[in-house]
């Protein structure tokens, strides 16, 4: 009886936390390969969005997002804010869940061209979330 007792309580105590395991498993099964090259475009001096990563829990809590630029564009700039983004129903990471189409808060990368500029233009973006699931893109912009 004893022994039902403590595995009912261990059962009990996984069920209720997040299992950080199969969580980083999961990712890795459907993250995209890394890094990713994308070509898009925009008319000269308007804003790109380029990516508005999100993580979310199972409340649908944000977590923490860190956004890096190993490669800044040399004919504009690339912002990085805060901001409430809709959470992806077929997210990178993880499952939706019932917070698919939430909004929750998370980073907004934009990218803008220098006025006048007209040509090609390349950013290199990362972000890692608070349990190390990470994203690496290199976007082509063609400058309109």
């Amino acid at each position: 009886m004893r022994r039902a007792i403590i595995i009912a309580e261990l059962l009990l105590s996984v069920a209720t936390r997040p299992l950080l395991v199969a969580d980083a498993a999961l990712a890795n099964e459907r993250a995209p390969k890394s890094p990713v090259t994308v070509e898009r475009a925009v008319d000269s001096g308007e804003e790109l969005m380029l990516s508005r990563p999100s993580f979310w829990n199972g409340a649908c809590n944000a977590r923490g997002v860190t956004v890096t630029i190993p490669q800044s564009p040399t004919n504009g700039t690339v912002s990085v804010t805060e901001g409430l983004n809709p959470a992806s129903p077929n997210p990178r990471f993880g499952t939706a869940g019932r917070c698919g189409g939430m909004q929750i808060m998370g980073k907004q990368i934009a990218y803008r061209s220098r006025p006048g500029f007209h040509g090609t233009d390349i950013v290199t973006y990362e972000y890692v979330s608070d349990r190390g699931e990470r994203f690496r893109a290199t976007m082509i912009i063609t400058v309109r």
